[in-house]
């Protein structure tokens, strides 16, 4: 069962632009092994100052782990969100 997280996160990048290569939860550093889902949510719908467009990524850690994060690129201040926790620990 997934579980909601919804945390503000840093994300680091080996080579910009490009997929993340590390994430920055809770104080610890999470190694990106391999996205393994991306998707671009535009919305169009709305005006603009109320548009949300989002770059999600499904990603598997070096810990075994799998996260859902996305980027949210509307308008005003940009940011990382970690979503959700699909998989804990497996290592």
């Amino acid at each position: 069962m997934p579980e909601f997280i919804g945390d503000e996160i840093e994300v680091r990048f080996a080579v910009k632009p490009g997929p993340p290569t590390s994430f920055v939860w809770q104080g610890k550093e999470y190694g990106i092994a391999e996205v393994l889902k991306f998707w671009r949510a535009l919305d169009f719908a709305k005006p603009w100052w109320q548009r949300r467009h989002r770059d999600h990524y499904v990603v598997k850690t070096t810990t075994g782990e799998t996260f859902e994060l996305y980027f949210h690129r509307g308008f005003g201040r940009r940011y990382w969100v970690l979503s959700k926790r699909l998989t804990k620990d497996v290592l």
